[in-house]
């Protein structure tokens, strides 16, 4: 079984909404410095669970990763 997955970056203002973001998938990086975060959520979803991240207080930007993970495919 194969599981494609999405990167999306995250930009907010307060720290305390990463717990909220991280519920929607893997949070891999977040830097408090620059107030960003690295999600990773099934490709399938991420259209909705990026609509779902826009509506949480302190998100001021959601955008998907330029970067092409065709080579990253995961099978379980």
């Amino acid at each position: 079984m194969e599981v494609s997955r999405k990167l999306i970056i995250v930009y907010y203002n307060n720290k305390n909404c990463l717990k909220k973001v991280a519920s929607y998938g893997n949070l891999i990086y977040h830097s408090n410095k620059l107030r960003y975060a690295y999600i990773y959520v099934d490709e399938k979803n991420a259209k909705a669970i990026m609509d779902s991240i826009k509506k949480i207080n302190g998100v001021t930007k959601v955008e998907f990763s330029l970067a092409e993970m065709s080579d990253f495919t995961f099978i379980l």
